[in-house]
C-alpha cells in the first residue's frame, strides 16, 4: 500500500478537492483505493454520503478515523487532513510515501505556507518520501500567472495547476468531470506515482 496525504495548516486551500482527484484517478485506473478523512468537519465523508444517496458510485472508498482499521489490503491510500492541527499533519507526513500541499494564489497565502513547511521540516519523513505542491484555483490574472516562479525562488515543486472552475463544486457529491482531472493526473505523474 502506498499513502498519499494531502496537507496543509491553513484552511480553505483544497484538501479535499486534491484528495478526491487524486482518489478518482487512481480509482479510475484500476487501483483499489480508500480515502481517510481526518478532517472533522468530514467534507470527503459528505461528498461520499451525497453520491451514495444520488446512486453514483465512486471509484474508491472513504472511511472516517473510526474505520481506519477496516481499510483492509488497498493499492493506495489517500489521506485528507484537518487544517490547524500540526500534530495531525506531522503524524500522518511521517507515515507516507507522498506528500501534496494544496495552495492558493497570493502572497499572503505563501506567508502562510511556511507554517506547513516548517512543521514538516521539524519531522523525519520516510526515505525517499515525495513532495510536491499543487495551485488550487487559479485564475487568468497576473497573481496567478507569478505564483510558479514565486514558488520554484523558494524551492518547492508544483506538480499541478487547477483551474478555477464552478465545475468543481458541481461536482461535489459524485464524479469529478474527466476533463477536470488532468491537474490530478500530472500531480501524480510528476511523483512518480503510476496511475
Amino acid at each position: 500500500m502506498k499513502t498519499i496525504s494531502v496537507l496543509s495548516k491553513k484552511g480553505g486551500v483544497g484538501k479535499t478537492l486534491t484528495s478526491i482527484g487524486v482518489a478518482q484517478v487512481l480509482g479510475e485506473a484500476g487501483h483499489t483505493v480508500a480515502l481517510l478523512d481526518r478532517d472533522p468537519e468530514g467534507t470527503a465523508t459528505s461528498w461520499a454520503y451525497n453520491a451514495q444517496e444520488a446512486g453514483t458510485a465512486l471509484p474508491y472508498r472513504v472511511v472516517g478515523p473510526m474505520q481506519a482499521t477496516t481499510i483492509g489490503a488497498v493499492d493506495f491510500l489517500i489521506v485528507d487532513t484537518p487544517p490547524n492541527d500540526k500534530r495531525t499533519l506531522q503524524d500522518t507526513a511521517k507515515q507516507s510515501e507522498v506528500l501534496l500541499v494544496p495552495l492558493l494564489p497570493g502572497s499572503g497565502e505563501v506567508d502562510r505556507l511556511e507554517e506547513t513547511v516548517t512543521a514538516l521540516s521539524e519531522v523525519t519523513l520516510p526515505d525517499g518520501v515525495q513532495l510536491g505542491f499543487v495551485l488550487n484555483r487559479l485564475e487568468n490574472d497576473g497573481v496567478s500567472r507569478a505564483m510558479p516562479d514565486a514558488l520554484a525562488q523558494l524551492g518547492y515543486p508544483v506538480v499541478a495547476h487547477v483551474r478555477k472552475s464552478v465545475d468543481y463544486q458541481r461536482s461535489f457529491g459524485g464524479l469529478i468531470p474527466g476533463h477536470l482531472l488532468a491537474p490530478f493526473r500530472e500531480a501524480l505523474n510528476e511523483l512518480g506515482v503510476k496511475a
